[in-house]
């Protein structure tokens, strides 16, 4: 992504979120979305979604979830997405990504993982807590 993103603030969430980035003009080309609910139940959907797309376990240290690539995209038409449930303090959140296709000759699994790396950081650092493997 090197353009311009357009992005709205509905304000602090307590529970979820959804943060969505599109250029000025065109279709989204990133989707962060996050929860405290039924993070088991969303992880099991999503495993049953991708189990014949050949997904990619998460490394362990960012908990459990999957990464997998759709070449002609999902229900949204972004192809990559990543989901991870982790702890967080008491709490055990879930975050999910899904983004546009990386440029040619990228690991998009690696870059998937990484992705997912910062935004528990980020999240441990909104939520004040530290994100740990589930």
């Amino acid at each position: 992504m090197t353009s311009p993103l357009k992005s709205d603030w509905d304000g602090p969430q307590t529970d979820n979120g959804l943060c969505l980035a599109s250029p000025p003009k065109g279709p989204f080309s990133l989707g962060v979305e996050w929860s405290y609910n039924e993070g088991g139940e969303i992880l099991r959907t999503q495993r049953e979604n991708w189990a014949h797309e050949s997904p990619h376990q998460l490394p362990s240290e960012l908990g459990r979830g999957l990464a997998g690539y759709r070449p002609a995209g999902g229900l949204d038409g972004l192809p990559n997405f990543v989901i991870a449930l982790f702890r967080c303090g008491k709490k055990k959140p879930w975050i999910s990504i899904d983004f546009v296709p990386v440029v040619r000759g990228r690991d998009a699994v690696q870059d998937m993982f990484d992705f997912m790396r910062i935004a528990e950081k980020r999240f441990g650092e909104l939520h004040k807590c530290t994100p740990r493997p589930s």
